[in-house]
């Protein structure tokens, strides 16, 4: 089997992709001759002792070739450097198994059972997650979106599920059994990346008594769609519009705090940030090959941050926020 690291246009192309008892076909990707296909399957995990750990299969036509599975993970453990591997395969690397309800991406697999499995065993280490919850799919109000001729779907496969994480990092023998709660969902998209959003608003409250989601879109026509909040035991309520706002300390771009006003016709909320985890700019750190990848992928920027919902009469909640805005 031959591995092979990204390159920069097909790797930037997953990363632009919203930085996730099962029936079959929940988790089979739905491959698209579109030369801007992307498609992701996207989890993430917020730990008890303030660990955050995310996962995504991914495949793509951007880059050379076609059909690129993509296998990757992030762990942002508390006074520790951030774990980032990855791991590209061909197309004849990866594949659907329904008697199993398995996604296979050279290494990596995905399972839908009695819950949601995953486990990535890359650069001499491992992360496994196991979702309480079996992936069942949900498109809220407005998760499809056309641009000209071609379109991206939104789907969340878990909105709120306890998860427990096993992970060896790099280097260690000692294996971490880690719990806390979850969340996961699927992307599927024809339009080209730099087309597809100014920028994104996602917050996920997933660990506790109080369990809320949040995602908005900006699209480059002012349109604000997909854009929802989502309690646990209740259903998606459309937002209308956000307004994002950086605060720079005057230092470094990387040490910028954000808040996100979201409103709609239920009321508003707003989304502040408390403390910065990881800041992502692929396009700029390719410094002058970013030139030529931008004019398809864009130059998105994504902070991963500890942040706060606030809701009028309600307690505040805390979770992870994370904005990507185009910044070329």
């Amino acid at each position: 089997m031959r591995h092979e690291r990204l390159t920069p246009l097909a790797w930037l192309a997953v990363l632009t992709l919203p930085l996730l008892a099962g029936a079959g076909g929940v988790l089979e990707p739905m491959p698209s001759t579109s030369d801007n296909y992307g498609e992701s399957f996207s989890f993430m995990v917020d730990l008890e002792d303030g660990t955050f750990v995310a996962a995504q299969f991914s495949i793509t036509n951007l880059g050379p070739g076609s059909r690129h599975g993509v296998c990757r993970a992030t762990v942002l453990r508390p006074g520790r450097k951030p774990w980032t591997p990855q791991v590209k395969v061909d197309s004849d690397e990866w594949g659907y198994d329904a008697a199993t309800s398995t996604l296979r991406m050279g290494p990596c697999t995905l399972h839908a059972g009695s819950g949601t499995f995953i486990s990535v065993p890359l650069d001499k280490g491992l992360l496994n997650i196991s979702f309480s919850e079996p992936p069942a799919p949900k498109a809220p109000p407005g998760s499809e979106v056309l641009v000209g001729n071609a379109r991206y779907r939104h789907e969340v496969l878990v909105p709120f599920s306890t998860a427990k994480v096993s992970l060896r990092m790099p280097g260690q023998d000692a294996l971490l059994e880690l719990s806390g709660g979850g969340y996961g969902d699927h992307s599927h998209s024809t339009v080209a990346p730099a087309k597809l959003a100014r920028s994104w608003v996602r917050f996920r409250a997933v660990r506790g008594d109080s369990n809320v989601l949040v995602l908005a879109r900006e699209g480059f026509d002012g349109g604000f769609a997909p854009a929802y909040v989502w309690s646990s035991g209740g259903a998606p309520q459309l937002l209308q519009r956000f307004d994002l706002h950086r605060k720079d300390d005057g230092e470094s771009k990387s040490t910028a705090s954000w808040e996100a006003e979201l409103s709609g016709a239920e009321g508003s909320v707003t989304v502040r940030s408390t403390a910065l985890l990881l800041r992502s700019a692929p396009v700029q750190d390719l410094g002058v090959l970013g030139s030529l990848v931008k004019p398809v992928v864009g130059s998105p920027v994504t902070y991963v941050l500890r942040a706060v919902l606030v809701r009028p009469g309600q307690p505040d909640v805390h979770g992870v926020m994370e904005v990507t805005r185009d910044e070329g």
